[in-house]
C-alpha cells in the first residue's frame, strides 16, 4: 500500500459511492490495535501496516459529530499534512467513507504533557527549558509559514518516549495573513489580544505553559472556574509569581514568563526569540547533558517529585489523569477548546 502525500485537502464533504468498498479497504491496509486517546470527535488507536509492519496512529473521526465543524477536519487535512518538521506530529495518509474519516498518522506514544504535568505537578527549571526550547522549535517553523496554531495547551503536545515533545492538534489553526476576529482556544491560554490577533497568541500560551511547568499552577486563575472573570484577569495581564511556590524560581525564568507573557503583542517575545533566549538555551543544554550523563533523559533536579515520574506519564496512554479534581485546582473553567465567531 502505498501511502498517501499531500499538501491540499480534498472535499470531505463529498458523498461516497460505495463506502463499504472503502472499509474494506482501509482494514486490508491497517491491523487496528489498542485505543491510545479519545475525544468529543474522534478515538485514536495504534494500528500497523499490513503491508511492512509498521506501527502508526490512526484517529477515527465519526463525521456526523463534525457537523458545523468541518473546517476543522479540512484545517487538519491541509495544514499539518503539508508539514514535515521533526517537533510536529506527522499525518502519513487519510482515508474517508460515508461516516467516518481515517487520519493516519505518526505514533506519539507516551500520552501529553497534560497527563505529566497531572503526574509529576511540576518541574526542575532545566526541564522546563527543554520542552520550551521543544516547542519554540514547532512554533518558529508554523510561524515562518503564516500559520498560527491557536490552541497550544499542555493536551496538544504529545511526549515521545525519548522524551520530547511533539505539536499536534491542527483542528483551529490557520493562515493568518491580516488580523484574525475569532474567538477560540481553550480559555486558560488565550491572549489579552484575543479580538484580534496573529501569531503572537501563541506565545502567550507557550508563557503560560511555561509558568504551569515550573510551579504547578496557571498565572490567571479564576476560583469559581467563570470564563468571564477569567478573560477579564488575563486582559488585565496582572503577572505575580506568589511566595513561597516562586521562591526557588530564578530571576532568568520569571524574566522570560514576563516576556512571554506581554500584553503588548507587538514587543512581546517571538518563538524565534524564544528558542534563542540565554535561559532557555542555558536549560536545554543543562538538561540534554545531564541526560547523557545519568543516562536517564530528562530525569534530572526533581521539584518534589520522583526521577521516573515524566518517563511513567511517558507509559501513560489514555485520558483518564485528567481528572476535574487537577482542572478545579489549576482554575481551569472548561476542558475543551471554544470557537465562538
Amino acid at each position: 500500500m502505498k501511502l498517501i502525500e499531500f499538501f491540499a485537502a480534498p472535499d470531505i464533504g463529498a458523498a461516497f459511492k460505495d463506502s463499504q468498498k472503502r472499509e474494506t479497504y482501509i482494514e486490508q491496509c491497517y491491523e487496528f490495535g489498542r485505543v491510545v486517546g479519545d475525544g468529543n470527535f474522534a478515538v485514536v488507536r495504534e494500528c500497523r501496516r499490513r503491508d511492512n509492519g509498521q506501527t502508526l496512529a490512526i484517529k477515527i473521526v465519526e463525521r456526523a459529530k463534525l457537523i458545523g465543524r468541518e473546517h476543522m477536519m479540512q484545517n487538519e487535512l491541509s495544514l499539518l499534512g503539508s508539514l514535515r518538521h521533526p517537533r510536529i506530529v506527522r499525518l502519513f495518509a487519510h482515508h474517508h467513507t460515508n461516516t467516518h474519516s481515517y487520519l493516519v498518522m505518526e505514533l506519539v506514544s507516551g500520552g501529553d504533557l497534560f497527563e505529566a504535568i497531572s503526574d509529576r505537578g511540576k518541574f526542575s527549571e532545566a526541564e522546563a527549558g527543554l520542552m520550551v526550547s521543544d516547542v519554540s522549535e514547532a512554533l518558529n517553523y508554523i510561524h515562518c509559514k503564516s500559520i498560527v496554531h491557536r490552541d497550544l495547551k499542555p493536551e496538544n503536545l504529545l511526549v515521545t518516549d525519548k522524551p520530547e515533545l511533539k505539536l499536534g492538534d491542527f483542528g483551529l489553526a490557520m493562515v493568518v495573513t491580516e488580523p484574525v476576529f475569532t474567538i477560540c482556544g481553550t480559555p486558560t491560554y488565550v491572549a489579552p489580544e484575543i479580538l484580534c490577533y496573529g501569531v503572537a497568541v501563541d506565545v502567550w500560551a507557550l508563557g503560560v505553559i511555561l509558568y504551569i511547568l515550573v510551579c504547578g499552577f496557571p498565572p490567571f486563575r479564576s476560583r469559581d472556574r467563570d470564563q468571564v472573570e477569567l478573560f477579564q484577569l488575563i486582559k488585565q495581564a496582572q503577572l505575580n509569581f506568589p511566595s513561597p511556590y516562586w521562591d526557588p524560581i530564578s530571576e532568568e525564568a520569571r524574566g522570560l514568563i514576563r516576556a512571554l507573557l506581554q500584553p503588548d503583542p507587538t514587543v512581546r517575545l517571538t518563538a524565534e526569540q524564544t528558542l534563542l533566549h540565554p535561559w532557555v538555551k542555558a536549560m536545554a543544554s543543562t538538561c540534554k547533558q545531564r541526560a547523557l550523563t545519568d543516562k536517564t533523559p530528562r530525569d534530572i533536579e526533581t521539584t518534589g517529585g520522583k526521577p521516573e515520574t515524566i518517563q511513567k506519564a511517558a507509559k501513560t496512554n489514555t485520558t483518564e489523569s485528567l481528572t476535574d479534581k487537577t482542572r478545579k485546582h489549576w482554575g481551569i473553567a472548561a476542558g475543551h477548546s471554544t470557537q465562538t465567531k
